[in-house]
């Protein structure tokens, strides 16, 4: 039988409930005001040029390639 007086643990609820409305907030600001498109755009502009030098490294190491031949294939795979 179950204890009725127990007191349940809500932390992991409440900082789900936190961080999912952290989310939704930063989400909203992004895609609502124009300040938010420009920085849209630029977290664009970074997120691929992470993921090109992130490619480029893979490419370097698994293929006996040049950097610079590794940098253009990684290009194409970016975009």
């Amino acid at each position: 039988m179950k204890n009725p007086f127990k007191k349940n643990d809500h932390t992991v609820l409440i900082a789900g409930i936190a961080i999912a409305s952290a989310a939704a907030g930063t989400l909203a600001y992004l895609y609502l005001s124009e300040s938010g498109n420009k920085t849209r755009k630029s977290l664009k502009k970074k997120v691929k040029e992470i993921a090109k030098t992130a490619a480029a490294e893979v490419i370097q190491k698994k293929a006996i390639f040049s950097k610079k031949t590794s940098e253009a294939l990684a290009e194409e795979v970016v975009e």
